[in-house]
């Protein structure tokens, strides 16, 4: 095993995002055993999440391995192909892939999926019999745009997005008009305003219950049983000293001390409790002393999960925190150890299972509202009127009078015996009470503590349960990662169409263009199992290639709303590329590269660099059984536009401003490989012949 960088480490610079993973999604995972149905949808939905080479090597083997044929699985297998890709950089091997999709076809001719086929095979005949001028046959290409127009909008739309490196001059102008109002309807259909946020939300951690902790038995038994002992002692001796004079006497010691100690013991414990209770809300408010109790148990608390949770709370709070100004101050003074409480829990509950912080942020949340909304209505501190002792009751008083009256009938009854009872009785009594007061308030203090600790935790599970449950139900509509690639390729079309507007240009002015795609600073990302990060912002780079030269632009765009905003121009001239590469971080196994980061970097002569950086799995979860490093990196590159980027701007780099005679060149090799079309079964409207 073996590191390698293909460049610098230096030159690497990829900010430390949290990823969140939604194991829950499942459209990229299949069983293992799954059916060829099921396999192909897997396929279809990387092709629409914007992966589609992942897609392409899944149908190829579905047909190859699986002996899978249909029209449906034809056009797929022709958009997995030509996705992302022009016509001059398709290799032998993808061209005869595409030959077989076409020949599939064949075999089904009719309905929805076969007219498609058929469509891209005229468009895709049509391109390649360009002439000196570059511009394909008017009438050839006039019947595949006619055949074009009368497929379904979603169909149109679905064409236009993963042919858009294919198609160009008058066709793509053509298309892009047709399909310009489905594009802007769509890129805000679904809900997206509402349901893109919810997509970057991790899957929720179900709430865990505290359960009270009981105070050792030993501890609480054994100064109860001694301190009893002792009483029993003295007060035996009282009672004897008594009965010396009088068995009317020490008859009467013995009610009054039986009497008074119960009401003493009974009164005196519930007061004693109250105060150890007020003191331990009290310190718990104050400093975030927590009472003990047991937790689930594990030792999987990662590095950094501390700080994290602290990071978290804390953010949930400025989040609950007080409109007004004014009140901020207070309002943090006032909670500090409830803040200081909730990171203990949090840390002691879930840390140690290995859930990740960002998949208790609802929790931290839901905490941070409840304590702010008890704040507002100054029920905060309630504890310290429930458990607040009140005035000594009668029954209290009158324990302490019986106990006294027990006194003074021994000592109006004293005799020389009498005064010794009183000499050994007085140091029993006296320690034996202390001990046994300690030892009774542990046993009823326990269990009136952990009654109390029991149903407070009980009542907070219960509101974290249906927290949660309103959490899950909000997140039931959380949009795929098809729809978040089918939004993101919507709003880059839209935006290539208005940038080209402002420089007024057509596609038939154009030679190629690029969009590439990186995370925008200080952006949020998530991802399906399978599937690569999608960004709550990104930085796009548009490359618009023509006779001229380059124009680049680059812009920043609010996933959420779909806004763009902060455009940057740049021109120069194919002359002033000097390099392009890719920059690959990771380990080499045996013959296996596995790569973690990659860097997409265009040099200029005059020393300025044009830089895409790729998602860092490094540092991120991934599902081990169903998915790797080098694939999500693969993923990476695909969603990024690196992929087809690097085979264009490779070439224009060696090969200047000849590349566009030598493109047009390889377009024309390509022609000899085309059989002209089948005869269609079925006539397209509007197309004779």
């Amino acid at each position: 095993m073996t590191a390698f960088t293909n460049e610098a480490d230096g030159d690497l610079h990829i900010g430390t995002q949290i990823g969140v993973l939604h194991h829950g999604a499942t459209i990229y995972q299949t069983a293992p055993a799954a059916a060829p149905a099921e396999k192909l949808q897997v396929a279809v939905n990387y092709l629409r999440g914007g992966s589609p080479r992942e897609a392409e090597r899944r149908i190829s083997a579905l047909v190859f391995e699986d002996g899978l044929s249909s029209a449906e699985v034809a056009y797929h297998w022709v958009l997995s192909v030509l996705s992302g890709r022009s016509l001059t950089s398709l290799s032998g091997a993808e061209m005869h892939q595409l030959d077989q999709a076409f020949t599939m076809s064949e075999r089904h001719p009719s309905g929805r999926w076969w007219r498609c086929v058929e469509t891209i095979r005229m468009l895709v005949n049509a391109l390649l019999m360009v002439g000196p001028d570059g511009q394909p046959p008017p009438q050839a290409l006039g019947r595949a745009l006619q055949a074009y127009a009368t497929l379904p909008d979603d169909d149109r739309q679905d064409i236009e997005r993963h042919l858009t490196l294919t198609l160009s001059g008058v066709a793509q102008d053509h298309i892009e008009d047709l399909n310009a109002d489905h594009v802007r309807r769509a890129r805000t259909a679904g809900d997206r305003a509402v349901r893109v946020p919810k997509f970057f939300e991790p899957d929720p951690a179900e709430p865990i219950a505290k359960i009270s902790r009981p105070a050792p038995a030993e501890s609480t038994w054994l100064p109860l049983a001694g301190g009893g002992a002792l009483l029993l002692v003295g007060a035996v001796t009282l009672v004897q000293a008594a009965g010396t004079r009088s068995i009317v006497a020490a008859v009467a010691v013995f009610v009054l001390l039986v009497a008074g100690g119960y009401a003493v013991v009974r009164h005196g414990l519930d007061r004693a409790f109250l105060r150890s209770r007020l003191a331990a809300k009290e310190d718990e408010f104050q400093t975030g002393r927590r009472p003990a109790y047991t937790g689930p148990g594990g030792n999987a608390l990662s590095a950094g999960f501390t700080a994290t949770i602290a990071t978290v709370v804390d953010q949930a709070f400025v989040n609950a925190q007080p409109r007004e100004h004014q009140m901020r101050d207070a309002f943090w003074r006032d909670t500090t150890g409830l803040r200081i409480a909730l990171q203990g829990d949090l840390i002691d509950l879930y840390g140690v299972r290995g859930i990740r912080p960002e998949a208790i942020r609802w929790l931290a949340a839901h905490h941070a509202e409840d304590i702010a909304g008890r704040w507002r209505d100054g029920s905060l501190d309630d504890f310290r009127r429930r458990y607040r002792p009140a005035a000594m009751s009668p029954a209290f008083l009158g324990g302490l009078a019986a106990l006294a009256g027990a006194g003074l009938v021994v000592l109006l009854s004293a005799t020389a015996m009498t005064a010794c009872a009183l000499v050994v009785a007085a140091p029993l009594l006296w320690f034996g009470g202390r001990l046994a007061h300690r030892g009774g308030l542990a046993l009823y203090g326990e269990r009136r503590r952990i009654a109390l600790d029991t149903a407070e935790f009980q009542e907070r599970y219960h509101a974290e349960c249906l927290a949660y449950d309103r959490w899950v139900g909000w997140l039931a509509d959380r949009p795929t990662d098809v729809e978040m690639g089918n939004w993101l390729a919507l709003d880059l079309a839209h935006w290539k169409r208005g940038v080209m507007a402002d420089y007024r240009l057509s596609n038939r002015d154009l030679l190629t263009h690029l969009t590439l795609t990186e995370a925008a600073p200080r952006s949020r990302r998530a991802r399906d199992v399978g599937g690569p990060f999608r960004h709550s912002a990104y930085t796009v780079l548009l490359f618009l290639l023509t006779e001229g030269g380059v124009r680049q632009v680059q812009t920043r765009l609010d996933f959420v709303t779909g806004a763009f905003s902060g455009e940057r121009r740049t021109t120069f001239r194919y002359d002033a590329i000097g390099s392009v590469r890719v920059t690959e971080v990771g380990l080499r196994v045996d013959d296996q590269k596995l790569v973690s980061r990659q860097a997409f970097q265009l040099s200029l002569n005059n020393g300025e660099r044009i830089r895409v950086l790729l998602d860092d799995f490094a540092d991120e979860p991934v599902d081990d059984y169903r998915e790797s490093a080098d694939h999500l990196a693969r993923l990476a590159s695909d969603a990024a536009g690196v992929t087809s980027a690097t085979h264009i701007l490779e070439a224009v780099a060696a090969e200047g401003r000849e590349w566009i005679a030598l493109e047009r060149q390889r377009l024309h090799r390509r022609l000899p490989r085309q059989q002209p079309p089948m005869p269609s079964p079925v006539t397209y409207p509007g197309l004779s012949g």
